[in-house]
């Protein structure tokens, strides 16, 4: 069942509704995470929390609760909801000010949105390959800040759905940054490439969980730029985020990669990440 707190209220979320002075409806102005839920147990809490940290420092609001609280804030929200399998959303916005300005608002008390929703995505039941398309990332520079205004991501997508594809992967002069909602792997002559944190592109949770699988497991791995060309000719392309974890592309530009499928590296990843996640299961006691 979803459920939603919002501002101190437990409600449904078609239930929640939030002053139109919100400056997060006004101005976008504010951050989210988005958390993956397994047998009830949020998957890399403490990367999340640290994330959702720099955020609020970097546009300047004041974290509204501790780390212990926002853990026990989720935990209560997983056991209201019900769900086993689940993606918890946490936004936190500047706040309702007494009038639209762009001047931050002083003494304001930011919002503080959270859902729990089932994620039946998690439990990869079918993983089906994307078809892929390269975009210029025309997206603004602090893409490392994971901000609720996202109109530039939802234009490249939505361009990419309209040309029959699944998303878009973005290039910015000549290198490639990201997907339109997640961060990019290549394998080529069985290297994994992944670009390097940046400015321009989210520093992913599910990106750096992959990466310590990768290393744990002795697989050769570079943080470095990959330019369109190299991207083009990978003999294995990926991407990774909360809901997808790693998955494969199957087809870029409308040619294939590699044979269409998931290939030998992503699958020995995609193994490493679902064990990863019984080692959950297994610390939680369940």
């Amino acid at each position: 069942m979803a459920i939603a707190y919002l501002n101190g209220k437990w409600q449904a979320p078609e239930e929640a509704k939030i002053s139109v002075l919100d400056r997060g409806f006004m101005f976008g102005d504010g951050v989210y995470e988005v958390m993956p839920v397994y047998w009830q147990q949020v998957f890399t809490l403490d990367e999340h929390l640290a994330r959702l940290r720099r955020s609020l420092a970097e546009i300047r609001i004041t974290p509204p609760f501790s780390d212990d609280e926002w853990k026990d804030l989720f935990a209560e929200a997983i056991e209201r909801s019900g769900e086993e399998t689940a993606f918890v959303y946490l936004q936190v916005t500047r706040g309702v000010a007494a009038t639209r300005d762009h001047q931050y608002p002083v003494g304001v008390k930011p919002t503080v949105l959270v859902t729990v929703t089932a994620a039946p995505m998690l439990e990869r039941k079918s993983v089906i390959p994307y078809r892929m398309v390269t975009k210029v990332d025309f997206r603004w520079g602090k893409g490392d800040i994971k901000v609720i205004s996202l109109i530039a991501n939802g234009l490249l997508k939505n361009e990419a759905l309209d040309e029959g594809f699944d998303d878009a992967i973005l290039i910015r002069d000549g290198l490639v940054t990201e997907s339109t909602l997640s961060n990019l792997f290549i394998v080529k002559d069985g290297i994994i490439i992944t670009p390097p944190k940046s400015k321009y592109l989210l520093h992913g949770i599910t990106r750096k969980h992959i990466i310590e699988l990768a290393r744990s497991a002795n697989l050769p791995l570079e943080e470095r730029n990959i330019s369109e060309e190299e991207l083009a000719d990978a003999d294995e392309i990926w991407i990774s985020s909360t809901g997808h974890e790693a998955w494969p592309v199957g087809e870029l530009n409308g040619n294939i990669i590699g044979n269409g499928e998931g290939g030998v590296v992503w699958q020995s990843i995609d193994a490493l990440f679902q064990e990863s996640k019984k080692k959950l299961l297994n610390s939680s006691g369940s």
